[in-house]
């Protein structure tokens, strides 16, 4: 077991610090009666291999196949452009 601070793992993991605060499907550990969280080096590889990556459009292990497989249902995903464009306030997205 190599414990890892919370920049250490931050950096090991390639997320910024608030997101593993914010994630609480990361494998953490905190010492009794204390306020510091540590992450172990070896849970932290193994969550990676698992692909247990979701939230924020990443991918997750159980809907992969679907990602990369999308299912046919005899027809393509059109876009109807007869339809008059959305108003919007700001005219850079009009």
């Amino acid at each position: 077991m190599k414990p890892l601070t919370v920049a250490e793992a931050a950096e090991f993991l390639r997320l910024s610090r608030s997101s593993l605060y914010q994630r609480k499907d990361i494998p953490r550990y905190r010492r009794p009666g204390s306020r510091v969280i540590l992450f172990d080096q070896e849970e932290l590889e193994a969550w990676l291999r698992q692909g247990r990556i979701s939230g924020n459009g990443e991918v997750d292990s159980a809907s992969s196949p679907a990602i990369m497989d999308p299912p046919d249902h005899g027809r393509r995903d059109v876009v109807d452009i007869s339809q008059p464009a959305v108003y919007h306030r700001s005219a850079r997205y009009r």
